[in-house]
Order: C-alpha cells, then structure tokens, then sequence
C-alpha cells in the first residue's frame, strides 16, 4: 500500500511540475507579445505625431529614444532608420 502511495505521490508532483512548466511559457509568450503589441503602437502614435503639421520635437525625441531603448527586439531594421530619421530632421522650429 505504501509503495503504490508513493508512486501516486510521484505521478502528482510531477504532473503539478508539467503544469507549472507549461503556465509559465504560456504567460511568457503572452508578455513577449504584449510587447510587440505595445511597440506597435508607439510606432503608430510616433508617426501621427510626425506627420502633425504644429509637431513637438521634444515629444518625438523622447518617443524615439525610448522606442529604441525598450523595443530595439520588436522593431526592424527599416522602422530603426525611420525613427533616426525623425530624431536627425527635427526641430524646433516645426
């Protein structure tokens, strides 16, 4: 009667241990995508405020540096170049 206890005990805690593993990968993959979702949309909103004629360059600045200091993983290489392209031509004066 023991043994098979123990053998039940064992099926548990690995069953338990399958579980968790597979809870955390899906939470996981749910973060990673919640961040791609997040860049995207900041990509959206920093190209609406470019093409605004009255822009803010301290705003688009801003974007910019943080877009490529928390999404440098979800962004590619042309949409890099468009957004040192908005930080290189921005001034003041628009």
């Amino acid at each position: 009667m023991k043994k098979s206890l123990f053998y039940f005990a064992a099926f548990l805690l690995a069953l338990a241990m399958l579980i968790n593993c597979s809870v955390k990968d899906a939470v996981d993959d749910l973060s990673e995508t919640q961040k791609a979702l997040d860049c995207a949309n900041l990509m959206l909103d920093i190209d609406e405020k470019w093409d605004d004629q009255d822009r803010n360059c301290s705003e688009i600045n801003a974007d910019v540096a943080r877009i490529l200091d928390t999404c440098n993983d979800f962004i590619d290489a042309e949409q890099k170049t468009q957004l040192e392209f908005y930080a290189a031509n921005c001034d003041a004066t628009n």
